[in-house]
């Protein structure tokens, strides 16, 4: 099954805007201190989940072709299996040090969950790509790369108004 290239092409836009938006945030935020740690992890994990979609977005146009289409998903379904896994690699860790810390507040089980359960969702579908347990790849691929979409949004919602909303 042929890749959607008009939704790989959005999808690799939305997310260098994101991208964008928090170079925005990092040069405008700068102080004589640097980031706090809450804000540093939420930055570094929606530049991840960013630069990860566009990556994956932008893979399928350097690689797939008609002559041999299973190898060339083939290929896109281990790079975003191997995104995934090095996002479950560092992320969770993190943000589980950071709650003991004593950032618990910022850092409640629910967004742990949360955010932990999407990386560990694209890794399952991945890997059921890899497997060859998923036919409708094209389709799944991009629920992987919607899926860092969100992961990405979420932690600008929260590098954005979180802050704020504690020191208030």
């Amino acid at each position: 099954m042929e890749p959607n290239f008009q939704a790989l092409q959005v999808i690799a836009e939305v997310a260098l805007g994101i991208v964008g938006f928090s170079a925005i945030l990092i040069g405008l935020s700068r102080t004589s201190d640097g980031f706090s740690a809450p804000d540093n992890f939420r930055i570094q994990l929606l530049t991840y989940s960013a630069f990860s979609a566009v990556f994956c977005a932008l893979l399928p146009f350097a690689i797939y072709t008609d002559s041999n289409p299973e190898l060339s998903w083939s290929i896109v379904s281990w790079v975003i299996c191997i995104a995934s896994v090095m996002g479950l690699l560092i992320f969770p860790r993190r943000m589980l040090g950071l709650r003991n810390e004593g950032y618990e507040k910022l850092f409640p089980i629910h967004i742990f969950l949360f955010q932990t359960g999407i990386l560990s969702a694209i890794f399952i579908i991945s890997g059921l790509m890899i497997l060859g347990y998923i036919k409708a790849k094209a389709n799944f691929y991009v629920i992987c790369l919607m899926l860092f979409l969100v992961q990405s949004s979420f932690a600008f919602i929260r590098t954005m108004f979180v802050l704020s909303l504690i020191h208030i």
